[in-house]
């Protein structure tokens, strides 16, 4: 993890060169860059605010909507994680490390957090897990995770345009990670059947932003499989 004046100078030189390049596109283009500028400045804010050592967490709502139509709210330390609906995930918070346990929507769960280390509380309505989840190492280039909870065994994501392997068979309930160039990129979930991929479902365009994780949520309801993004900071 960066120091936090490095954290501070990376995040100054970012708004700057969003600020210029914001002269120069379009509407659209400015909406979708004023999000990723809200992004960086809460996930500077985090970083900055966290002592040293700290560990970070967040919740990801799995829960069937018809069986829980309400909002999962889950306090540790005094600090409220919340999540808006299915397949959604709270900010993360920073915590020092150690042992945790407590219940979930009545479900007990135990782990130990780890100094430096990102984990996500996956919550379904028969189970709470705790998993290893991601933190950013290069502050030049965005670092992209994919979560299966979809119905598929194996799931494999290729880029909207040339069809270009970026994952390849994550299995059902897993996750995985790479580092990306920052830029503006949609992808498409596949299946892959025999030598056969076939294409499941196509994803929002988003802006990776360098030193910022991007979470993309692959989930399934009535209606089949969809996606959802989540920034490092859980927001939609």
């Amino acid at each position: 993890m960066l120091h936090k004046h490095q954290q501070k100078l990376i995040f100054t030189s970012l708004i700057l060169k969003l600020a210029i390049l914001l002269k120069d596109i379009s509407v659209i283009g400015i909406s979708v860059i004023g999000i990723s500028v809200n992004s960086l400045a809460n996930e500077a804010a985090l970083y900055d605010l966290a002592p040293k050592d700290s560990a970070f967490l967040r919740v990801i709502d799995l829960r069937n909507e018809q069986r829980s139509p309400e909002k999962l709210i889950v306090r540790v330390k005094g600090k409220r994680l919340s999540t808006e609906s299915y397949c959604s995930s709270s900010a993360f918070i920073y915590l020092p490390s150690g042992t945790y346990g407590d219940k979930i929507n009545g479900l007990l769960w135990k782990g130990t957090l780890k100094p430096n280390q990102a984990y996500s509380l996956v919550v379904d309505n028969s189970s709470v897990r705790l998993i290893d989840d991601y933190l950013v190492a290069d502050s030049r280039r965005a670092l992209l995770a994919v979560h299966n909870y979809s119905y598929l065994s194996q799931v494999g994501l290729q880029t909207a345009k040339s069809a270009h392997p970026v994952f390849v068979n994550i299995p059902r309930g897993e996750t995985s990670a790479r580092v990306i160039n920052p830029l503006k990129s949609a992808f498409v979930v596949v299946e892959n059947r025999g030598a056969e991929a076939v294409k499941m479902v196509a994803t929002q365009a988003i802006i990776f932003q360098p030193g910022v994780l991007s979470s993309l949520f692959i989930c399934a309801d009535q209606a089949g499989i969809f996606t959802r993004w989540a920034d490092s900071m859980g927001a939609q």
